[in-house]
């Protein structure tokens, strides 16, 4: 197994927190709740939106580097993500299924080569396809003074 990259989280109050990323594109992510309503809280679903947009940003990024590879130049590029939240057997609420839509432009590109990208695509991106697979996860809790 090879290191891909550690986040950390900085929390100081019930309200804010901070993520150091650890990119150089993006190296903080900063949330800050405390305008917020009660009910606007409760819509918040951070995280799940956080994931959400890890999905959005992988698959679209494989896409336009995918066109590119192939010979073609992308032009523009709009995605969505349409997020559930549903129970499973176990009663525990979660997120699922993810619904993405991608509309691409791009010149210099055939058909033939676009059904392919796209084809490899829906077996998923880096992100999208560890989603569908499960992540395993490892959890190292402790209270300290």
């Amino acid at each position: 197994m090879t290191h891909a990259f550690t986040l950390s989280l900085d929390r100081d109050s019930n309200a804010r927190w901070s993520i150091e990323t650890g990119s150089v594109a993006f190296p903080v992510l900063e949330y800050d709740n405390s305008a917020l309503t009660p009910e606007q809280k409760a819509d918040e679903h951070m995280g799940g939106r956080l994931l959400a947009a890890a999905a959005l940003a992988c698959f679209t990024n494989s896409l336009w580097n995918d066109i590119i590879r192939a010979g073609g130049t992308p032009l523009a590029l709009k995605a969505s993500i349409e997020v559930e939240k549903e129970k499973d057997t176990a009663l525990r609420t979660k997120f699922g299924p993810y619904t993405l839509a991608v509309e691409v432009k791009a010149r210099n590109i055939s058909q033939e080569h676009f059904a392919s990208i796209r084809n490899a695509l829906l077996r998923g991106s880096l992100v999208t396809y560890t989603m569908e697979q499960g992540v395993e996860m490892e959890y190292d809790v402790t209270l300290v003074d």
